[in-house]
This record gives structure tokens, sequence and C-alpha cells, in this order.
């Protein structure tokens, strides 16, 4: 458990606007007693906590942020509530969960975080009003988490997230904005990361990056084939199929033993785009059995167990956990 006598020690000498000196001469302890305290390294002997309280006319739990400690565990109980939702489906439920805990919570940012991102979550095939009502709130949250936070792990998640908030909301100027404050792909922690570990550790982290990279590619190939058949860089149906061929041939690439597990999401798009573009050009029969495998594809990943190691020797130290998958069972698009 984690005690926060360091900052409110601080803080509490702030508002009496002493220096450490003066206080370690107060409580007839050393300077560098004091400094260690504000600084997490070490507490104070437990029979010193009453007579530091006394003095700062606040109780031993207020001293000890007793308040912080159980906030913070209601809150990871709710983190916890949340994830198991979202690996349900349940976002509806998350938004209702999540509203609630910020109230109660109004300055815990992971909280903050997640019903942002829940609220993007929730209608992202959606344009109505709701739509865009949640598009913007989730926006204004993620902005003041910005602007507040000090954890460099949730704003570097958040200014991602706010890419998608501001483009869902039209506001493409504020996406772009908010993406060139992110660090480039060679520049991300996790190819930082591989110079750095050894062993096991950086097995496992290159098999992620590799996981990680086929699925961006297979994005990659998604936008490029989805652009305006107006310009003059618009793909005609038969090259869209092309590009959709190559996407699931870099799954079968880094899947080789046919081990998808969350992939299976994906392939199972990739065959209803490969679907509709053979309806255009009247190939039915592909149409078909892209559709099929489509079908296949989706029940495969609907009825995946909670936890299923993957088997495929560019991704073997990995494995596919249910609850880290989101699902959005309020879109029936």
């Amino acid at each position: 458990m984690t005690l926060y006598i360091g900052e409110n020690l601080k803080k509490q000498r702030k508002l009496k606007e002493l220096t450490q000196d003066q206080l370690a001469s107060i409580l007839g302890v050393s300077f560098q007693a004091v400094s260690k305290w504000e600084r997490g390294e070490g507490y104070p002997d437990i029979e010193m906590l009453p007579t530091i309280a006394e003095f700062f006319g606040i109780t031993t739990d207020e001293l000890m942020g007793m308040k912080e400690i159980r906030d913070n565990a209601d809150a990871e109980k709710i983190l916890e509530m949340q994830k198991e939702n979202m690996s349900k489906g349940l976002i509806e439920e998350n938004i209702e969960l999540l509203a609630h805990a910020v109230r109660v919570h109004p300055n815990n940012y992971e909280l903050l975080a997640q019903y942002a991102m829940n609220l993007w979550f929730i209608a992202a095939d959606d344009k109505s009003e709701e739509y865009r009502r949640n598009n913007q709130k989730a926006a204004d949250i993620a902005e003041r988490i910005l602007a507040e936070c000090t954890d460099q792990k949730i704003r570097n998640r958040v200014q991602a997230e706010l890419c998608n908030y501001y483009q869902n909301s039209g506001e493409t100027a504020k996406a772009l904005e908010s993406a060139d404050k992110l660090p480039p792909m060679y520049h991300s922690r996790e190819m930082i990361k591989m110079n750095i570990l050894k062993g096991d550790d950086l097995v496992r982290l290159t098999q992620q990056n590799i996981r990680l990279l086929a699925t961006a590619f297979c994005l990659c190939l998604q936008h490029l084939a989805v652009m305006d058949e107006q310009n003059d860089t618009g793909y005609t149906p038969e090259q869209k199929i092309e590009i959709y061929q190559k996407a699931i041939a870099m799954f079968d690439i880094v899947f080789d033993k046919g081990d998808y597990n969350d992939c299976l999401f994906n392939l199972s798009y990739l065959h209803c785009d490969i679907s509709t573009e053979a309806m255009r050009v009247g190939n039915f029969e592909l149409a078909l059995e892209s559709l099929e495998k489509a079908a296949e594809y989706a029940m495969k990943f609907d009825s995946l167990p909670d936890v299923k190691p993957h088997v495929s020797v560019l991704v073997n130290k990995l494995e596919y956990n249910s609850a880290n998958v989101g699902k959005n069972h309020s879109d029936t698009t």
C-alpha cells in the first residue's frame, strides 16, 4: 500500500511557509530526514506521526493520505470493471459506470481517459447528434487531461486518442495538430526498447512489434484501398481486391499456423471488403466466397477462449487475452 506522507508533508509545510530546515528543527530531526520523507524515500517513525499531524492541525489519517488510498483502491476496482465490460462489448454500461466514477474521483486521470475513450467508442459508426456530442465531450476531457496530468504514459495515450476524437468530429486540422505532437514510429518506446532489452524480454517485445506492425500494415492497405475513386489516386475494384488480398497475405505470413486469434476480427473485415468490391465487378462467386469467410472468421473471433497462446514462430511468446480486447455490442452496423 502506497502512503502519501511525503507529498502531504510537503503540502502542509508550504502552507505554513516553512523551509525543510525549519521543519526539521521543529521536529528535532535532520534536514536530510525531512528531504527524504518528502521525496517518498522513507517515512517518519510511527511514533512521530501524531506529533507531526498535531503540529499541522490535521489528523494522522490525513497525513498518511488514507482518503487517497481508499480513492485509489476504489478507482482500481472501477477500472477492472470497465476493462471486463469492454472485453464483453458492454460499452453503454461502461459509460454509466465511468460517468459516475469521474464525479466521485474528478482528478483521477486514468478514469477520465477511459471515460473519454468509451464515449468515442460507443458510436463509432453513428453520425447522429449524440455521436457528435460524445466525440466533443471526449475531446474536452482529453484536453483537460493533457493540461493537468503529469503521468507521461497517460498523456501519450490520450494525445493519440485525441486525434480520433477530433477526426470523428470533422475537425481535421485539430486532429493533425494533435498527431504532430506524437513521436514518429521509429522514436516510439516499442522501437527504442528493442535496442536496450536482452534475452526473453527482447524476444517478447520484438514479437509484439511484429504483430503490431502487421496490423498497422493492414490498416495502411485498407486506407490505400478506400481512397475516393473520384480522385486520380483512386483504385479500381479489381485493384482494391488485390490490395485487400495482400493484407490477408501479411497476416498469413505472421500467423502461418492459423493462430490469428484477435486478428480474426481484421480478417473478417478484409473479406467483407473483398466481397463488396467483387459485387461491383459482377464476380458473384468471389463475393459469396469472401462473405462466407468473413462470417467464418467473425464466428471464430466471437468464440475465442478467454486466453489462447500463439504457436506461429514469429509470435510464439505471445498469447491472446480477451481482457485486453475491446468489443462494442452497441454498434450494430
